[in-house]
This record gives C-alpha cells, structure tokens and sequence, in this order.
C-alpha cells in the first residue's frame, strides 16, 4: 500500500503544485486569489486542485518549511513540545528548540513564527474557497463534485481550527473575544474584520457537519485522504475543545466502532514508523514520507534523541538525526510498573546496551560525555527503523483510534456516567499493563483520563499546548539542578512566571490563559486590511 499512495501522492502534488505555483498567499493579496478559469472549469481539474490542497495541509507549501512548521506532521509535535514532557537540546537550532522555549518570536507581530503559522492556515483556506466557489460552474457529475467540496470543507475546517487555538484563547473563556478573520470566499475582500472565536467556531461545525454528510458513502482508496470517519475524529477534537460532551462522545463513538482494536505491544515497540505498510487496526487517517513528496527530514523521526548507542553516528536506524528530543522526569513517572509504554532501564545503570535500550521505551544516553545529554531520558516511541541502504521515508500518524476511545471516556466523565467512563478507561489500561482506575469522583477520574492522555498520544499534537489550554491548567516546568539533573534545560523555563535560576529546584510557571501561550496576529495583515485595528491586538503577555 505504501508504495501506491507514494506513486499516487507524488504525482498528484507535481500536477497540482505545477498548477497553482503562481498563486499569491491570501495574507498578502487575499481579493486576488482567483486562479484560471481554465484550471477550474471541470471537476476533474478541480480534483488536482484539491490535491494541491491537501500538499499544503501536510506540507506548508507557504515557504514556512522550518521543521515544526512543515504542516500536519510537524505540528503535532509544536504543540507538544509546549507543554511539559517533551524537553529540546539547541542541537539543531529551528523552530523545535524556539516552540520549546516559548521565544517571544510567536507572541511579537513582527515574528517569523507569528507569520508561517498565519500564512500556512489561511493559504489551505484559500485554496479551499477558490474550489467551493468554482465547483456550481464546473463541468461533472453532481457527485464527482459533491465529494470534492466535501474534503475542501473538512480541510478549511481544520485550518480555521489551526488558527484559532493559535491566535486567541481557548473556547470556554473567550468564545466573545476577537477570533480571526472568516473568509470563506475566494474573492473577500482583503478588507475584512475579525470574527468572535463563537463565530469561527460556528463556521468549523458547519464545515465539518457538511463534509461529513457529503463523505457519508465515500469510500477512499488511501489513508491519507479525509473521509467520513477523519471528519467524525475531527468534530470530536472541535466539540472537546467546545465542551459539548454529548457530540463529542458520538463523534468519537462512530470512529471508535470503526477502529477499536487498539495497537499492541509488539505493534507500539516497532517505533510508530510503519502503520501504513502493516496495517495496523487503529490507524484512522496517516501519511507517508516518500521521495516523491521529499519530506522524510523534516518528521517526528528525526528529532528524537533515540538512536541506538552502539551505533551511534553510523546512521543503523537510516534515518538523519537533530538529535534534540528527550522526555521530563515527570512524563517518565507517570508509568506504574507492569505498563508497557513505561518500561525503562534504570535511572542508576552507568551502562546502556543496544540489547537493553531496544527492550524498552525510556533510557539514557550514558555514553555521552555530556551532562545535559546523558543525564536525560531517550524515548523509544517514534523510531525509524529502516536501515541506510532501504526506505529513510516513514509512515506517521494523524488521529488512532485509542484517541477516540479517550475522548469518549471524557465525554461521559463531564456527563456524570462514571461507570461507562471508568470501563473505557479501563479498557485502554487492561491493554498496556497499567493499573485499572477504580475511582468514582468526577474529578479524580478525570485526573486519570487527563492523565492516560499523556500516557498514550505524547507526540501527536494533543497533550500539549491541546490539553493544558483547553482544560485550563497551568505548565509547570521543574529545571535540572544537582537534585534533579534529568530536568528541564534552563532555556525552557526561563521564559516563564517565577523562574529563578539560583532556586535550590528551579520552578517556572504559565498560566493556561496566559498570552504567552498564543501569537499576534502578523504585521502583515494590518499592512493591507483597513478594517482592523491595534485595539484588536492580543498582548504580548498576561491575561
């Protein structure tokens, strides 16, 4: 299978990025955005149109492409690494160290990182919009044309979804506040205001619904296209965010009936790097790194600091490596012994062995010489295994089944059904080996939801930035000091509250409505949009 979806994508994206090349960025000229009437006249061409689409929402064909803002696969690990169980090096330098830092680059209208996640979100929108409002004229049939709308409306929706966690408040404390501006036709003007977040989230619903109701009978070809079951985990994400509990748990029910047998050990050790080749159950939607699409530097794979000890800089696990990555020593605690996801080879141990590391999921690089190395934990969860003569191009994940199960969970905690919680909860604990959750307090079992979250999606996008600002919770981040040497790098803490390096434990705090936490809209949209104001600004900081 990996090799069709790498012949057909590849193709696709070179007729299709051949097609749009000259399309302007809807940040800069968005009135403009029309493309050849000759490119949009029939439904086929509007098909390659759509593919041209779908490359920006994996790929961030904005000419952002620094790693973590390379598209989907990339920022699911941005949102992680704001949060507290991922920790980076300045090995490589980018965006995977500066997201982890929280730089003020994001949170500055006049920041590169403020303006490749604004550009990214709203040239996939524009794209989209160009689609929907050609398909009534274009030649085809009602339901050629039908599944194309549908799969642009799921994309603008992800794309406003994108933008509005990034740009303003979570949901439950500002659905009145200045959300971002709704385009939903090609030809808007460029003049436009803001929308409230309720109104951006209106809009997102609507998409989504729409698309979901046009995929009803698609049945896709390759993974990585949306169908029906990528928009039900998608409104599930929305409505989670929303705190509508009743359709968040059908959103995910209808997935989770679908894609319920969930990964076993032998499948979550095999590195997270092949779930398209193999067929694993649970995969809902995923994506390949091919040669043909040239993204296989720039994924989850290449950033953790994972590779086997006894061959280091041999490249055995063929794959480039920015050695960054490693997990807290609160992440590592968050295992009972007997769970799986948790195995490790003793904090003590002064010598790890390839044999060793490969048995487990957390270790530590003993063999460096360097105390910020080899004093912190390497994870074993994304790992290329391919080696350097054969494929350096892995499968990656955009939404699992357990996902849905976890979200279900949590719908019927909020709901007060308890016991129905618990026995999804347990469901997920009785397959990893971890200690079954019992309790019946709303707040408590929720703790354990939260807490399994972490557990199982680390590096997919959603225990972060996701969790911590949507549930309201505070990040605490511990540095390393001489009691605790596997902590934080001091560059990750020193941007937030209460940080004081000569501490005898080094605390730094964000407050989860905190505006650290999102970016200014760019400069650049204020150059040509009369219609909005620095009155409409978010603060670099504060609540």
């Amino acid at each position: 299978m990996k090799t069709r979806i790498a012949t057909i994508f590849g193709a696709l994206l070179i007729a299709a990025m051949a097609m749009t090349s000259c399309e302007k960025f809807l940040t800069t000229e968005p009135s403009d955005q029309v493309s050849d009437a000759s490119a949009l006249s029939s439904a086929g061409q509007l098909q390659m149109s759509l593919i041209s689409a779908y490359n920006q929402m994996y790929f961030n064909s904005s000419g952002g492409n620094d790693r973590l803002f390379g598209g989907l696969y990339g920022l699911q690990l941005f949102w992680d690494e704001r949060g507290n169980d991922i920790m980076s090096t300045t090995n490589m330098g980018g965006y995977q160290v500066s997201s982890y830092e929280f730089t003020p680059s994001f949170t500055r209208s006049d920041g590169d990182g403020a303006l490749v996640m604004w550009r990214y979100c709203y040239k996939l929108i524009n794209q989209c919009n160009i689609i929907i409002d050609a398909l009534p004229e274009a030649d085809g049939s009602d339901a050629e044309k039908r599944l194309i709308e549908a799969q642009a409306k799921a994309m603008r929706a992800i794309g406003y979804f994108h933008l509005i966690q990034t740009y303003q408040q979570t949901y439950a404390i500002a659905k009145d506040k200045r959300g971002v501006i709704l385009r939903i036709h090609a030809d808007d003007p460029s003049d436009m205001g803001f929308s409230t977040v309720q109104q951006v989230y209106d809009q997102i619903v609507a998409d989504l619904t729409d698309a979901r109701s046009g995929l009803s009978s698609y049945n896709r070809d390759v993974i990585w296209r949306i169908n029906a079951d990528v928009v039900n985990g998608w409104m599930a994400r929305v409505y989670q965010v929303m705190g509508n509990w009743s359709e968040a748990y059908n959103c995910a029910k209808a997935v989770y009936d679908k894609y319920s047998t969930l990964m076993t050990k032998e499948q979550w050790y095999s590195g997270f790097d092949d779930c398209i080749q193999t067929n694993i159950p649970e995969v809902v939607w995923a994506m390949s790194a091919t040669d043909e699409n040239n993204h296989g530097g720039d994924t989850c794979f290449n950033f953790w600091y994972n590779q086997d000890p006894e061959t280091y800089g041999e490249g055995q696990t063929g794959i480039y490596r920015f050695f960054n990555l490693f997990t807290s020593p609160e992440y590592v605690a968050l295992f009972d012994e007997g769970d799986w996801r948790g195995a490790k080879v003793p904090y003590e141990q002064e010598k790890v062995t390839e044999a060793e590391e490969l048995a487990v999921m957390f270790w530590r690089r003993t063999g460096n010489a360097d105390s910020n190395i080899n004093s912190k934990w390497a994870y074993n969860k994304f790992k290329h295994y391919g080696d350097a003569a054969a494929s350096t191009r892995p499968d990656y994940f955009l939404m699992r089944g357990t996902e849905m199960l976890l979200i279900m969970a949590e719908a019927q905690a909020n709901q007060g059904n308890s016991g129905e919680a618990i026995t999804l909860l347990n469901r997920l604990q009785q397959s990893r080996g971890a200690i079954l959750t019992t309790t019946t307090n709303k707040t408590d079992l929720l703790e354990e939801i939260y807490k399994e979250r972490r557990k199982e999606l680390l590096g997919e996008g959603l225990t972060g930035q996701y969790d911590l600002v949507r549930l309201q919770k505070p990040l605490v981040r511990y540095a390393a000091c001489p009691t605790n040497p596997a902590g934080h790098y001091a560059w990750g803490c020193d941007q937030f509250s209460g940080y004081n390096a000569s501490d005898a434990q080094p605390v730094g705090t964000l407050a989860s409505n905190d505006y650290r936490w999102f970016f200014q809209i760019p400069d650049e949209e204020f150059s040509y949009n009369t219609a909005i104001s620095s009155s409409d600004q978010n603060p670099f900081n504060g609540n």
